[in-house]
């Protein structure tokens, strides 16, 4: 009977602590990856998505309006990308290589990719003309951080190339 009661709590021992370390993990991942998530905007600065984490929920109805009356344009885009996509990896794997063929294909997916980022930027002129004068301005102060942090970044990893090259020679 006393070996059941261990057997019992080591059994319980080893549940919680794989529920611990798993909670762990999760919280450990929230914290140090947030930005990578899968997010298809994310970095896209001076869009919809952007423009709405920076003014907060107050422009989140308007935001959603703008991306419905938008949809079914992006999901034939995205459908066409896919198949473009696909297209492409049939003409890299046939034998015999036909570079024409690849040119053509990579071609018509920057046409899709520009005809995407060009919708992007019709939603955010429709978006922008309906924000107030502050709001725009704390856009642009936005974009004015990002940028300086983007900056401080790229000069930090020229100087860490610059003294990996210095260390190599």
């Amino acid at each position: 009977m006393t070996q059941l009661t261990t057997r019992r709590w080591a059994i319980i021992f080893f549940i919680s602590l794989a529920l611990n370390v798993f909670l762990g993990g999760l919280i450990v991942a929230d914290k140090y990856f947030k930005g990578h998530r899968g997010h298809s905007f994310r970095g896209m600065t001076y869009s919809v998505p952007w423009a709405r984490r920076i003014l907060g929920d107050e422009v989140r109805p308007m935001a959603r309006q703008i991306f419905r009356d938008h949809r079914e344009e992006f999901r034939g885009t995205r459908r066409a990308r896919t198949q473009l996509y696909k297209n492409i990896s049939d003409i890299l794997a046939k034998e015999p290589f036909d570079k024409a063929g690849l040119n053509t294909a990579l071609t018509e997916l920057r046409t899709n990719m520009q005809t995407g980022l060009s919708t992007m930027h019709d939603m955010m002129a429709e978006f922008s003309g309906n924000l107030t004068s502050d709001q725009r301005q704390k856009l642009v102060q936005a974009f004015e951080k990002q940028q300086e942090r983007r900056r401080a970044r790229r000069e930090k990893r020229r100087q860490r190339r610059l003294e990996r090259q210095k260390e190599n020679k």
